[in-house]
């Protein structure tokens, strides 16, 4: 990771790397799908109770893969956990199921908390369904057919706001954003 260059030159060491890559679907049965990995590696050999580690073998290597319809309403959920730092974290794969007919939107992370339980499943695949969502947003946020599309059209003659408006500061219905490309999600302060 490149340094800004105005920061002071100070000596330090690598001592963990977490990558987490999600990847959006468009599937032909209409859902849409996400497969997300989070990997931990240290860059040094560790060794404790459970297992001996190479550098960069993974301390956790952990999937999900959820498929939505359009209205991100959950069809299937599934984990797998290839690697983690105890025999027992794999008991928790089956418990991403419990997501199944949930709808991910406003309060997702408290359905989460609610759905997986603190102690029934486990903090980094809990975590790994924040990007997750993200990502099913930012694929599906571009419709069906996107090349070469202005991926606005479908929603410049819509009468229900799209899931973005009022989802962060730009795309505020008293903002500029919608006032300029979606006037009809704009309210009256924007038009103004």
């Amino acid at each position: 990771m490149a340094q800004p260059e105005d920061q002071t030159k100070t000596q330090r060491r690598l001592m963990h790397r977490r990558t987490i890559e999600c990847e959006g679907y468009l599937r032909d049965d209409g859902l849409w799908e996400v497969e997300a990995r989070l990997v931990d590696v240290k860059p040094f050999p560790m060794s404790d109770r459970y297992r001996s580690l190479q550098a960069d073998d993974p301390i956790h290597d952990i999937r999900l893969r959820l498929a939505v319809d359009d209205d991100f309403k959950i069809h299937e959920a599934e984990a797998t956990m290839s690697a983690t730092p105890f025999p027992t974290c794999i008991a928790v794969e089956p418990v991403l199921r419990r997501l199944v007919g949930e709808r991910i939107g406003k309060g997702w992370h408290k359905l989460i908390r609610q759905q997986l339980g603190k102690l029934e499943s486990c903090t980094h695949l809990s975590e790994l369904l924040g990007p997750a969502a993200t990502t099913l947003f930012q694929t599906i946020g571009q419709g069906r057919t996107p090349e070469g599309g202005d991926p606005l059209a479908d929603q410049r003659s819509s009468t229900k706001p799209p899931f973005f408006v009022n989802g962060c500061h730009s795309w505020r219905s008293d903002g500029p954003i919608v006032a300029e490309l979606l006037p009809q999600f704009a309210s009256q302060a924007a038009k103004e």
